[in-house]
């Protein structure tokens, strides 16, 4: 069965933005085949043009533009791979589907069930007065991406996404001194999300 390629397999900015220009013309060019997209196209164009203006702020290496214009590249492929798993219900492995949506159709490979619970996951402090922590999970080889997430204890936040296409991931500008807890979770062919045990540290 094909697979809708998501961003882990786009690895340059120009090919990114061009990935998901062509997502957004071709889901509106065939709305009646994807009627009820999510998340929604608006919110691709908005996360689109976000991360091309905040491109062209960061051209002239200001650190802080810089830093924006990795956020708004990292909210962009979110969006990008939350598509991939609607159109990947949709379309059910037909490659045809998968090209009318704006995405290159690959090879899934064999199913293989449930992703596993993740184990050994760990995160830990980087440098003291840095804000800065890293989060590292034992890689199974069956993934297409990681799922990060954190978010502040007892604060009753959503969790905050992020995705990886390897087994660790580096968070900054985190609140000083705020204690946060820490998840994770494979994303393989099945949707179904199995996270790990939550980890909780307070940021130095």
């Amino acid at each position: 069965m094909a697979k809708p390629t998501v961003h882990s397999q786009v690895t340059s900015t120009a090919k990114l933005l061009r990935y998901a220009d062509n997502i957004l013309f071709k889901m509106t060019h065939h709305a009646s085949l994807f009627p009820d997209p999510d998340p929604s196209l608006a919110t691709l164009k908005a996360a689109l043009e976000g991360f091309r203006s905040a491109l062209a702020e960061a051209a002239f290496r200001d650190m802080r533009k810089v830093e924006l214009k990795n956020q708004q590249q990292t909210v962009l492929k979110r969006i990008i791979y939350e598509l991939a798993l609607y159109v990947d219900k949709v379309c059910k492995g037909d490659p045809a589907m998968i090209l009318a949506a704006g995405f290159l159709p690959r090879r899934g490979g064999s199913p293989i069930g449930i992703a596993p619970k993740p184990v050994d996951f760990r995160v830990s402090l980087l440098r003291i007065n840095t804000q800065t922590v890293k989060l590292r999970v034992k890689s199974w080889s069956h993934t297409r991406v990681y799922r990060f997430e954190y978010r502040k204890v007892l604060s009753g936040e959503d969790w905050q996404m992020v995705l990886r296409s390897k087994s660790t991931c580096v968070l900054q500008r985190l609140e000083k001194l705020a204690e946060y807890e820490f998840r994770v979770a494979y994303i393989g062919t099945d949707p179904t999300i199995t996270y790990s045990d939550v980890v909780q540290s307070y940021v130095l």
